[in-house]
């Protein structure tokens, strides 16, 4: 990518070359008006951009780094900063949905990024907002620019009006963000939007298109640091520029501040036995009643205890929102129960109302924060008995291949669908084809994403079987959000019996 490449569309543009299925951060560079996602960060076209500079640092080993590009100049057309907000957001959710972000953003980039804030914010978007974890400004004209005054009317696109001084656009900006996210926002904010965003201001002392007063404005409460520099020099940098020693480091600590930290809810789930664990919990369900392993068929629970189950499920999750998802950093669940069960857990602490998980999955402890690009699932599609229906079969075989075995059960119970999907992971079906968290997330991601296109494709009732890990199931049902109905069924061995509905 050159500046001989133009921008034709917003894009998110990787950097990073070297596997990133373990990276931890995502840092995101924004350019400004005029700018280039590659130029604009780089000395010369020869030269190396900060974004592979920084990429290069082995310090920095754990970040992945993208520089966002859009259209931008004289043209009429132009995205404004609020516009292009909107696209960034779009292009995070569809390639980096599950990571946390650090944006580094020069100009009207900065303004963009905040407005991006504040969207989620208004948004009630718990996950991506608390996701966001720093913002480094390189010469933001949050008050506007004087050079955009300059421009006669007719040179004037949405893009360039936007940074006039005394904008309605920049004036609402600084409302959303005083309202949000200065010194921790309004009192009337809840608990569960409360969310911290460490900022650097870089100012540019030779900058005359932004002056000391429109980058680095009171309402920002983030750290400022005077460079040597003018508007765009401060972008254009080698390794011992203050500016990139400054980005460094500020990266640097965000990679330590969350190295390692793990401060869980635990939750006690009891199904086929009452355990004890290391770890105490602060919340503990008991649902022993419901389950036995040792009759033929095992007994299960009954639609009411399903309905019970889930109406203490959303108590605890109440309690989380309420109490526990500013004091604790994810939720860690021990569990042992049938299946169904850990998609209705997984459900009711969903991604989308801001909930990390973790999980007790044999000897090792699985998260939902991060998924493997690189694990690919393999749908195998088949034709119902009816074309009329409006319900699909969905089978999850990760443990084994279930498919046979639940055709049995469709065919004895006269079963009408549409499609029958089932969902093969990468090696196949076996007890290792899913060896670690992040492929657990990946599988989940792919189910969410294979129910997704049923419905857009007139499915409007999802059956669900499986036989995975248990960690798999609580993943899935943290995916599984606003589809519904899915009707999930639970093995009874022999043959399966509905259970719980999400």
């Amino acid at each position: 990518m050159g500046k001989t490449t133009p921008i034709n569309k917003a894009e998110l543009f990787p950097i990073t070359t070297r596997s990133i299925s373990a990276a931890r951060l995502a840092v995101i560079f924004v350019h400004g008006i005029g700018g280039h996602p590659l130029d604009t960060w780089r000395v010369h076209p020869q030269a190396p951009s900060m974004m592979e500079l920084l990429d290069g640092d082995s310090t920095l080993c754990e970040a992945e780094f993208y520089s966002y590009g859009y259209r931008t100049g004289l043209k009429p057309w132009q995205y404004d900063f609020q516009t292009v907000a909107e696209l960034l957001f779009t292009d995070i959710q569809l390639n980096l949905p599950d990571r946390n972000i650090v944006f580094v953003a020069h100009s009207m980039g900065g303004l963009v990024v905040q407005q991006y804030i504040i969207n989620r914010y208004e948004a009630f978007d718990q996950a991506q907002l608390k996701a966001i974890q720093g913002v480094v400004y390189l010469s933001v004209p949050f008050h506007g620019s004087g050079l955009a005054e300059l421009f006669p009317k007719w040179l004037v696109n949405k893009q360039i009006k936007s940074l006039r001084r005394k904008n309605p656009q920049l004036a609402k900006l600084e409302e959303g963000w005083n309202k949000y996210a200065y010194r921790g926002g309004a009192a009337s904010l809840p608990e569960t939007l409360k969310h911290e965003i460490q900022q650097l201001a870089l100012r540019g002392e030779r900058d005359r298109v932004v002056v000391k007063a429109s980058s680095t404005p009171l309402y920002l409460s983030g750290e400022i640091t005077p460079v040597d520099e003018d508007h765009s020099s401060i972008c254009k940098v080698d390794k011992h520029s203050s500016v990139y020693k400054a980005i460094q480091q500020f990266l640097y600590k965000q990679l330590q501040t969350h190295a390692g930290q793990s401060n869980p809810m635990i939750i006690h789930a009891h199904g086929y036995t009452k355990q004890q664990y290391e770890e105490q919990p602060h919340i503990e369900l008991d649902w022993t009643s419901y389950y036995d392993a040792n009759t033929t068929p095992r007994r299960l629970p009954s639609p009411a205890n399903w309905n019970e189950m889930d109406q203490q499920l959303k108590l605890a999750a109440d309690y989380w929102a309420q109490n526990g998802a500013a004091s604790y950093s994810c939720l860690k669940f021990y569990a042992r129960l049938s299946l169904p069960g850990g998609v209705l857990i997984g459900q009711r602490f969903a991604r989308t109302k801001g909930a990390v998980i973790e999980v007790v999955q044999g000897k090792q402890i699985w998260t939902s924060a991060k998924r493997d690009r690189s694990y690919v699932v393999t749908p195998k599609r088949s034709t119902g008995n009816s074309t009329s229906s409006k319900k699909a079969i969905v089978i999850l075989s990760v443990s084994r291949n279930i498919e046979s075995a639940v055709k049995s059960y469709l065919a004895e119970t006269e079963a009408q669908y549409h499609v029958l999907l089932n969902l093969l992971p990468m090696s196949g079906s076996g007890q290792d084809s899913i060896e670690n968290a992040e492929q657990a997330v990946s599988y989940a991601y792919a189910v969410k994403a294979a129910i997704d296109e049923l419905k857009q494709n007139s499915i409007e009732h999802i059956d669900l079987y499986l036989d995975c890990p248990f960690g798999v199931a609580l993943f899935v049902g943290h995916y599984l959000t606003a589809v519904s109905p899915i009707q999930v069924f639970d093995y009874m061995n022999p043959g399966y019996t509905p259970a719980c509905t999400i």
